[in-house]
């Protein structure tokens, strides 16, 4: 008897290969789980929960006795060991929930959760944080592309060549909080000589 899944090659030619491959993945999900998965919806969310929880598992591993920039570099090369491995469920990671689904949506949130984390103990939070977080998002998903496809030409290490880019990132990182701070001196200066209350005696009673 003929495997439901077994297709020919003049099979997917003359059908429509989209929906063949994800009526494959709803039977194995239904022989998996039992329960009937009978839309693309109901995959999408399936897998947008699994891969939240299987990917935040992983990061509080690597983040496990570290803090700060530290900790950050660590997160960062988890994201991506994981994005190569299991492009697909890496994926479903960097898709906000479209759905009123509490699960997804609380699973979703708890990994952001988690990432807000991580960057203020890098003293990024608010704005800052958010940004520093889609910058890394899209370092993450475009390298881990590149990769998976071995699109880089002349590539002496996947490895080394992420380690670099981390370190950029994060000299950008610190660079941005060394300003942040010079700023906050400069405006606490300004306040304190532009204070009324504040008076200056004049230099005349210095013998020079």
């Amino acid at each position: 008897m003929k495997h439901p899944r077994d297709f020919s090659i003049d099979e997917i030619l003359a059908s429509n290969w989209d929906k063949r491959l994800a009526d494959d993945i709803a039977a194995e999900l239904q022989l998996a789980s039992g329960e009937p998965r009978t839309s693309i919806p109901e995959i999408r969310r399936f897998f947008a929960i699994k891969s939240c929880r299987n990917l935040l598992g992983r990061l509080e591993s690597a983040r496990n006795g570290k803090s700060s920039f530290s900790a950050l570099r660590a997160v960062a090369g988890e994201m991506r060991r994981f994005a190569v491995e299991h492009p697909g469920l890496a994926a479903a990671t960097f898709r906000a929930p479209v759905t009123e689904c509490p699960e997804w949506r609380r699973a979703y949130q708890e990994l952001h959760e988690f990432m807000v984390a991580v960057f203020a103990e890098c003293n990024l939070s608010g704005r800052e944080g958010d940004d520093a977080l889609h910058i890394l998002r899209c370092l993450v998903r475009g390298f881990a592309l590149h990769e998976f496809m071995d699109a880089f030409l002349h590539t002496y290490s996947y490895d080394e060549a992420y380690e670099r880019a981390l370190d950029i990132f994060i000299a950008g990182l610190r660079v941005s909080e060394t300003d942040r701070s010079e700023l906050g001196l400069r405006h606490s200066m300004s306040a304190a000589t532009s204070d009324p209350r504040i008076e200056y005696e004049p230099f005349t009673h210095f013998n020079l």
